[in-house]
Parts: structure tokens; sequence; C-alpha cells
């Protein structure tokens, strides 16, 4: 039978690093330009965006001019006294679990113009339609009638506290029909466009936040490309395969 030959492919005699080093400098100038794009897209257009809409609400606050109220001490108050104010901050804290920020209360800018403010204010309104007092007329019909523990025996007009938010009232029940009448159309479009507010206020900051994480995050990718394209541009070597010095000349060239 014929002998089969088989035949070697001729290969370099040395090892060079060109191609690698070409690869590295594409993916660096891709990480460059993908950084310079998302650093641009968050200060040129997200930025802008961000700040015409914190200091369009910003005019907004000074327009409409509601402010809160510091005695000389600098003690934050409400209807004369701090105690009123330590109230309403218990509802906002303690009940709906606000975290308040104290730096935000500022007496020399008394402004409502921040989220914490804008929540106290919200707040207030809430704290006074709850412990404020309604007169709950009863008719003869309707009585006798137990409410909260306490039995009214004869038709008459009587002062309860409504304690109560406006979708908690029973419209069927004689006395909390009434009571859900403290929470007048005005107290519920004030405490609405509060809630508005502090919605807007957030998305503003948040926003702004988000824009400045973004151009960051696009700096560092920049930054790494950058470093690539750096790296690409080191000495060349030619190692021959199977030589015994190869480990040591690698060595050499990284501590280099």
């Amino acid at each position: 039978m014929p002998r089969r030959v088989q035949r070697r492919t001729s290969r370099p005699e040395g090892i060079r690093l060109v191609t690698t080093k070409n690869r590295i400098r594409i993916v660096g100038i891709a990480l460059v330009a993908a950084g310079v794009v998302m650093a641009g897209a968050g200060l040129l257009y997200g930025m802008p965006q961000a700040t015409d809409g914190l200091a369009s609400a910003q005019a907004m606050y000074e327009a409409q001019g509601v402010s809160l109220t510091y005695n000389e001490q600098g003690q934050l108050i409400d209807r004369g006294t701090p105690e009123g104010a330590a109230n309403i901050m218990k509802l906002l804290e303690d009940d709906w679990k606000f975290p308040v920020n104290d730096a935000n209360f500022d007496p020399a800018d008394p402004i409502v113009n921040t989220r914490d403010e804008l929540m106290f204010q919200y707040a207030t309104i809430t704290y006074h339609v709850l412990h404020g007092v309604v007169k709950v007329t009863l008719t003869a019909e309707q009585v006798p009638i137990t409410y909260r523990g306490v039995t009214y025996t004869e038709a008459g007009t009587y002062d309860i506290a409504p304690e109560g938010y406006y979708a908690e009232f029973d419209r069927t029940n004689p006395i909390e029909a009434q009571l859900r009448g403290a929470w007048t159309p005005q107290a519920l479009a004030l405490t609405a466009a509060l809630a508005g507010g502090h919605a807007n206020q957030a998305a503003g900051e948040l926003a702004f936040a988000t824009t400045l994480a973004i151009a960051g995050i696009g700096g560092l990718f920049a930054l790494s490309g950058a470093g690539l394209v750096w790296v690409s541009f080191g000495r060349e070597v030619a190692l021959s395969r199977g030589s015994p010095r190869s480990a040591s000349v690698v060595s050499s060239v990284l501590r280099k």
C-alpha cells in the first residue's frame, strides 16, 4: 500500500502579540465611545431637565408664599406652641413612618419648599381635621345609638372629634355621616395639592441623582476604555516556541 504522506503546515517561528493588542485597543476605543455617549446623555440632556424641573418647583413655592412658623428660639410651632408642632411631627413620623430630615427645617427659610416641609404641611391639615370638633345632630329617630363606647340616648347636638379619615367613615351611620363632613372639599384639595407637590419634588431630586449616576458610570466606562487603549500601546515581544527563556522574558516585560 502507498505510504500516506502527512504535510505539516508552516508556522511562524515567533509568537507576536500584535493581534491581541489590536483587539484590546478596539475594545478600549469602544468603551471610551460608550462612556462618552452615556456621560453626555446624563450631563447634556438629563441634568438640564432635572434642574429645570426643580427650579420651576422652587419658583412656584416662592409665588405661593406658604411658610412655616418658628418662635424666637428657632423652634417650629403650630398655633403658637412648640407642642402643637410636636404633635404634628409625631403624626408624620410615628403614624405615617415618614423619615423626616430635620436639616430641611430652617427658621431662616420658612418657605415650604422641601419634601419634608411639604409633608409637614400635609400633616398639619390632616392633624387639625382629625382632632377638630364636629357638631353632630341626632334626631329622636336616631337615638339611642352607641358610638366609640358612648351611648347617646337623647336627641340633640353633640361635639365629636372625627379621629378618622374620609374613606373610613360609614355614610349609613348617622354619626359618621356627619363626621365625614369634616373633610371639606378645601381640606381634600389642599392635601391633594401638597401630595402632588411632594411627588413632584421627589421625582425631580431622583432625576437629578439618576443623571449624576449615569454620568458617573459613563465616566468609568470612558476611563476603563482609555486604560485599555494605553495598555495596547505597550512594548511588543516576540517569543520562540519551546524557548526556555520565554517565561523569564515575559516576567521581565511585565515588570516594566
